[in-house]
């Protein structure tokens, strides 16, 4: 982690105590549904990235959204620390892609996703990098691909994208990195493309002379971010969830109106311009429950997964998972 900020919502425990004292005074229910939720304390282990639950870290109708629920941001985490975060109980909501949150319930994790942030898959992708001679799929037989791990997102992003190509994966010399070594093994030779996704992705397309050979557009992608919490919280605190979702509903549809909120965000965390630029092509993403039509593209990328030898089985989606427009 690489710097911590901490956020308490003091305004809402205030608007709860108003509520319970009209309550006792037989007046009407206190205020929207939404402020009638749970009297809770939310630890969100942000990411150094621009996804909704970042981003709504900062906007004036979280309180009103969340009602009586708390809200303590922590961050901005990498990953790794982010889950460790939730998982030894430092906190209790963070994101991660569909393709991660399939394997950590692989590995019995408890976890329940309660959102799901969706976009078209352009922001996925392989890029061949300046000087390499890769001009398309077929010519990355032999050729050094880097991700930063097996069975992850820039992993997956190869499996489907080479299934459509005349070259499988076993035929390609497949780099397991830290994302902060990519750029430079791009632009020294070190590697021959990259598969990875958002800033990373990003960042590969902006440099002079590199290629983008596919993105997630082109072929059936199933890859997206997701918003979890620790299954005790979900079970203890069902309405503090749901308010979260509808704040991150007002984020999304607060992106579409100004995009620049993901901009911004990156720049914040240390993006070039060039960088930016680039992101700012991508597609503006769009937070969905997880309803029926959420849990079958879960349980299709599952069984991608089972298929990829990622996983040994499909995990219960349903038991899982939260759909907060019920």
């Amino acid at each position: 982690m690489s710097s911590t900020s901490h956020s308490h919502r003091r305004p809402r425990r205030l608007l709860a105590a108003i509520c319970a004292a009209a309550l006792l005074a037989g007046a009407a229910a206190c205020g929207t549904s939404a402020q009638a939720g749970d009297d809770a304390t939310m630890r969100v282990a942000y990411l150094s990235t621009a996804n909704y639950l970042t981003t709504v870290r900062d906007e004036p109708f979280l309180d009103e959204t969340m009602g009586s629920t708390n809200v303590d941001f922590t961050g901005p985490y990498n990953p790794t620390d982010a889950y460790a975060a939730v998982l030894s109980g430092n906190a209790d909501a963070t994101s991660t892609g569909t393709g991660s949150f399939i394997k950590f319930l692989a590995q019995g994790q408890p976890w329940t996703a309660f959102a799901i942030e969706y976009y078209n898959g352009d922001s996925q992708g392989i890029v061949a990098a300046p000087g390499s001679g890769v001009e398309s799929l077929d010519d990355l037989a032999g050729k050094k691909v880097a991700i930063i791990k097996r069975g992850g997102t820039g992993d997956y992003v190869l499996h489907k994208a080479l299934e459509g190509s005349n070259v499988g994966v076993d035929d390609v010399d497949v780099v397991e990195m830290s994302p902060s070594n990519f750029q430079a093994a791009f632009t020294s030779g070190q590697i021959d493309a990259l598969s990875s996704f958002d800033q990373n992705l990003a960042a590969a397309m902006a440099t002079p002379g590199a290629k983008l050979l596919v993105n997630g557009k082109d072929y059936d992608n199933h890859n997206v971010s997701i918003h979890i919490v620790s299954r005790d919280f979900a079970t203890k605190h069902p309405e503090a969830v749901k308010a979260m979702y509808r704040a991150l509903v007002k984020e999304s549809e607060a992106a579409a109106k100004r995009p620049a909120i993901i901009t911004d965000a990156y720049r914040q965390f240390g993006a070039s311009d060039e960088v930016a630029d680039q992101v700012s092509h991508f597609d503006v993403p769009k937070i969905l429950p997880i309803d029926a039509d959420g849990r079958a593209m879960l349980e299709a990328q599952a069984k991608e997964y089972v298929d990829f030898g990622f996983i040994d089985e499909m995990p219960d989606i349903k038991a899982t998972t939260m759909d907060c427009d019920a």
